[in-house]
């Protein structure tokens, strides 16, 4: 896949955090709702490039709203996850330089526009919201929990095209990066091609920990060749100019 912009491509993602250059901002609250409900039920996708999460039945649509998006409101029409073929990189985002084992990425697109088809090339189309995910050396049992609810059944989804219903709040371990005081903000891409520039991204930056097991687990799923998917992760672009904010 062709990880390079077009020349008019110059608000491209990911980026590096870095914290010399970011302005404090305080922004309206920054409220998530439906993300964690207990109704209805969760669909888990192999790709052939990534593992990906929706919500479906019967529950209240999962939404974002405040902060960076004024009266806007966006609405969650996936999950998905980057890696590397290793612990110390895999994540798309860095901070100050520092990789994360991986990345979530839950995309929301912004209702006033009426279909995520009609967002990708309005500036504010769509809202992404990043958690970073990270291995600490813990012994193998003490996994953690809630992101469990994903891991474990990654093994029914080894193949690409194969999908499988889970538990309905397979992403109440978002809750945690959601706890802490502030989260950075700033308008670039999607990280895939062809790399539309229409979203609002939200970083938290407290990472979740996960095991090295649960790491693992993504790197076993296979792609449309029957490879083992290694990483999918897209390298740092520039800033070009751009402006990060730390909100809180």
């Amino acid at each position: 896949m062709n990880n390079q912009p077009s020349r008019k491509q110059l608000g491209q993602s990911p980026i590096n955090l870095d914290e010399e250059n970011v302005i404090g901002i305080q922004l309206p609250p920054l409220i998530m709702s439906g993300h964690w409900s207990q109704d209805g039920y969760t669909t888990l996708v192999n790709t052939g490039s990534t593992a990906r999460i929706t919500l479906g039945g019967e529950r209240i649509p999962a939404t974002i709203r405040g902060g960076p998006f004024g009266d806007d409101v966006y609405q969650l029409d996936e999950v998905t996850f980057r890696w590397g073929s290793a612990d110390c990189m895999g994540a798309e985002h860095t901070l100050n330089g520092t990789w994360f084992t991986m990345e979530a990425q839950a995309l929301h697109w912004n209702l006033r526009y009426g279909a995520l088809e009609k967002c990708w090339d309005k500036r504010d189309g769509l809202a992404i919201c990043a958690y970073f995910l990270q291995v600490y050396q813990l012994p193998a049992w003490e996994e953690n929990p809630l992101f469990s609810k994903i891991t474990d059944n990654l093994d029914k989804v080894i193949q690409p095209g194969i999908s499988a219903k889970i538990t309905p709040n397979s992403l109440c371990w978002m809750r945690q990066a959601c706890q802490t005081p502030g989260y950075y903000t700033y308008q670039g891409s999607i990280t895939t091609s062809p790399y539309h520039e229409c979203v609002t991204w939200i970083i938290f930056p407290e990472p979740v920990r996960i095991s090295e097991h649960q790491a693992r687990m993504f790197r076993s799923l296979r792609n449309k060749y029957g490879s083992c998917i290694r990483e999918n992760h897209r390298p740092v672009q520039h800033l070009n100019g751009r402006t990060v904010y730390y909100a809180s």
